[in-house]
């Protein structure tokens, strides 16, 4: 919770933080830690993308995609939130 995090951002022996989440908190985070000194890596609001050739198995992928994007609830930094179809793939 943000007592965690407010532990993290000024406690004197952290001088770097790497956060990927949400825009508010990444943006909390970002200015308390740069506030306190500290180097801060935030990934906000990103989109992980799988990219399907057309020569892909039809069903192992749709297996795969579904597995990737609801496997962990959505509850993972790598869960799949959207798919680029490459070229006759669109079919």
């Amino acid at each position: 919770g943000k007592n965690s995090v407010d532990g993290i951002c000024d406690h004197d022996n952290i001088r770097a933080i790497s956060f990927v989440g949400s825009n508010p908190v990444g943006e909390y985070i970002h200015a308390r830690g740069s506030a306190n000194g500290k180097r801060v890596q935030a990934n906000l609001g990103a989109k992980n993308h799988a990219v399907i050739l057309p020569d892909a198995n039809r069903e192992a992928t749709v297996k795969a995609l579904a597995g990737a994007a609801f496997g962990a609830a959505g509850q993972r930094c790598m869960a799949l939130s959207a798919v680029v179809l490459v070229g006759e793939t669109k079919e």
